[in-house]
């Protein structure tokens, strides 16, 4: 079987993108995070979220980058598609911040094989449940971008 047909067979890796992630992307799309959600909606990996990221991604653009309400419906759209969404039900505690709280638990119940964030506080943890927590730099070398 030549290297072509292996990468085929092999799953997706199921990814969560922090929000933080979402809106790096969407303001810099040629971007280290620009390529990563580039990369979601080429399904080079099975994207990961939840109502509550989607739902912060919306009000983040709103309330901080004035985006109009019909940019906003388009990018979460593009999010829908591209993404398994999933309701959490696991509610976890670990973090400082309860929304960081939040990624981890769509993480966890999503069955993700990896979290990727520019938070800090996420970040310093490393991994969470067996769930690696790393940069998005490094979610493209791991993609061998």
């Amino acid at each position: 079987m030549n290297t072509e047909e292996n990468k085929e067979k092999r799953p997706l890796l199921r990814i969560v993108l922090d929000t933080n992630v979402f809106i790096s992307a969407f303001h810099s799309t040629n971007g280290s995070s620009g390529r990563a959600w580039q990369l979601a909606c080429k399904r080079q990996y099975k994207l990961v979220t939840s109502p509550y990221i989607v739902a912060e991604v919306a009000g983040m653009l709103r309330r901080h980058f004035s985006w109009s309400e019909e940019k906003i419906v388009r990018r979460l759209k593009q999010i829908s598609r591209a993404a398994d969404i999933i309701q959490p039900t696991t509610p976890i505690r670990i973090v400082r911040d309860p929304k960081d709280d939040a990624i981890i638990e769509c993480a966890v119940d999503g069955q993700a094989d990896m979290i990727v964030s520019l938070d800090r506080d996420l970040l310093t943890l490393k991994t969470y449940n067996n769930i690696p927590i790393m940069h998005v730099i490094d979610l493209l070398r791991a993609l061998g971008e």
